[in-house]
């Protein structure tokens, strides 16, 4: 028997937590090397042409490399929504995987919460409710 859309086992409520750790320890990352990327390509663009720089279409290396570190940023907060909606099966979350970020961590509570489990520490795998 399929499951419904609004119900999720507890393997793929698992996976959807890993992947929003794999996220948070990815984002701090390409940002340092990112910014490293882009003072590393100011100072090549001095060393190539003193003392003003290498520019490209009227923009200098560093901006371009500002550029796509944004663009790199912007395409893994995409992709890694796009799995955790896929994860999930929900709609909301396929249809706009970066603003889905933002409430998919509700849907993964919601959704434990009605099988009797919660989230670990820092979204650890789902074990069942503490009564207190």
């Amino acid at each position: 028997m399929p499951l419904r859309l609004d119900h999720s086992s507890v393997e793929e409520l698992n996976l959807a937590l890993r992947l929003y750790r794999r996220l948070l320890v990815r984002l701090p990352l390409i940002l340092v090397l990112g910014f490293a990327g882009v003072i590393g390509l100011s100072r090549l663009s001095t060393v190539l042409s003193p003392p003003y720089g290498v520019y490209l279409l009227g923009w200098g290396l560093e901006t371009w490399g500002l550029l796509g570190l944004l663009a790199l940023l912007f395409a893994e907060l995409w992709w890694e929504g796009r799995q955790i909606g896929k994860a999930l099966n929900h709609p909301a979350l396929l249809d706009a995987p970066i603003m889905g970020l933002m409430g998919g961590l509700g849907v993964i509570g919601e959704r434990a919460a009605e099988i009797g489990m919660e989230p670990g520490f820092f979204h650890g795998p789902l074990r069942p409710i503490r009564q207190r």
